[in-house]
C-alpha cells in the first residue's frame, strides 16, 4: 500500500442545507496535524480504518484510537487527534457544516466531542459511496448532504444496547437496523464480533460459517445466540444492512438497479427489487424518484 492522502471532495458548493467542506482518506501515512489543540469552524468526522493514534481535548479527555474508532468534533471545540510522531494510520475524514447537521446534531451525536465505537459498524463502503465524487450541481450536493446525515444517524444508532424508540425498524418484524439486541441487554463478545463482521464491507461475499468459526462457536450455536441477542438471524441482519446501503446508493448515485444488485450480492435486479419493496414498502424506482 502506498503512502498517500486522497481528497475526494474539496470545497463543495454552499447549499440551503450546508456544505461538504472536505472529504478523503489518509492511506497508511502520518496525518499532518498541529501538535497543539486546534479549533475548527465546522463538524469533523474521523474514522480510523487501520493503525492507531490518540485523541485529546481541552476538557481533559484523552483516549487511544484504533481501527473502528469514530471521532466526532463539533465546531468550536479545541481538540487534537492523530498518530505519534513517525507512526502511520489509514483514516477516512469528513469536514462538513450547515443547518441540516445542526438540526440533527442531538440525534446523530454531533453535539458531543470525542471518539465512539458504534456496533454494528456502519458500512464504510456506503460512506465512501457518499463521498466518492464532487457533486455536479447544488441539487446533487443537497442529496449528498442528506445521505451523509442519514449515514451519521445510522452510525449513532449503532450501539451495544438497543433503544426501543430508535428509528429505522426493519421490515421483518425485528428491531431497528442499527439495533444490537433486546432492551438493556449487552451483546456477548462472540455475537459482537459477528455483528462487526456482518456489517463490514457489504460489497464482499461472506461465509457465515467462517464467521461463526472465528468466534469459536459452531454455526448452529452462533446462529441461535446471534438471533436471540440481536433479534434476527445473521443472514437477515446482513440483508437488512445491504438494503440500507442500497437505499443510500439509490439516493446518491446514478447506478442502475442491476448495478446495485450486482454490487451488493443480490441474484439480479428483480430479486433486489422484491427484497427492497418487502423491507421499505416501496419499489426502488419510487424510492429514488424525487
Amino acid at each position: 500500500m502506498s503512502f498517500r492522502t486522497v481528497v475526494a471532495v474539496s470545497g463543495g458548493p454552499q447549499t440551503r442545507l450546508g456544505r461538504l467542506v472536505l472529504a478523503g482518506e489518509v492511506v497508511d501515512a502520518e496525518p499532518i496535524m498541529p501538535s497543539t489543540l486546534r479549533v475548527m469552524d465546522d463538524y469533523v468526522l474521523s474514522i480510523v480504518l487501520d493503525g492507531a493514534g490518540g485523541y485529546r481535548d481541552a476538557e481533559g479527555r484523552e483516549e487511544q484510537l484504533g481501527p473502528g474508532a469514530h471521532t466526532i468534533v463539533p465546531p468550536g471545540v479545541p481538540h487534537w487527534y492523530g498518530t505519534a510522531p513517525g507512526e502511520r494510520w489509514t483514516e477516512l475524514f469528513v469536514v462538513f457544516t450547515g443547518p441540516l447537521f445542526d438540526s440533527v446534531a442531538p440525534l446523530a451525536g454531533l453535539d458531543v466531542a470525542g471518539p465512539r465505537h458504534p456496533r454494528p459498524v456502519p458500512s464504510i463502503e456506503a460512506l465512501r459511496s457518499v463521498l466518492r465524487t464532487p457533486p455536479p450541481s447544488r441539487r446533487a450536493a443537497e442529496h449528498q448532504l442528506f445521505a451523509l446525515a442519514d449515514w451519521l444517524l445510522d452510525a449513532q444508532d449503532g450501539d451495544r444496547r438497543w433503544d426501543p424508540g430508535a428509528a429505522g425498524a426493519g421490515g421483518d418484524g425485528g428491531p431497528a437496523d442499527g439495533a444490537a439486541g433486546p432492551p438493556g441487554r449487552e451483546l456477548s463478545a462472540e455475537v459482537a464480533h459477528g455483528v462487526d463482521r456482518l456489517g463490514d464491507d457489504l460489497t464482499a461475499a461472506l461465509d457465515l460459517r467462517a464467521v461463526a468459526a472465528e468466534t469459536g462457536l459452531t454455526y448452529d450455536t452462533f446462529r441461535r445466540r446471534f438471533t436471540a441477542e440481536v433479534g434476527r438471524s445473521p443472514s437477515a441482519f446482513r440483508t437488512a444492512r445491504r438494503l440500507q446501503t442500497a437505499a443510500t446508493l439509490l439516493r446518491l448515485t446514478g447506478m442502475t438497479h442491476r448495478e446495485i444488485a450486482r454490487t451488493l450480492g443480490f441474484a439480479d435486479e428483480f430479486h433486489f427489487s422484491r427484497r427492497f419493496r418487502a423491507h421499505f414498502g416501496v419499489a426502488p424506482r419510487d424510492y429514488r424518484s424525487p
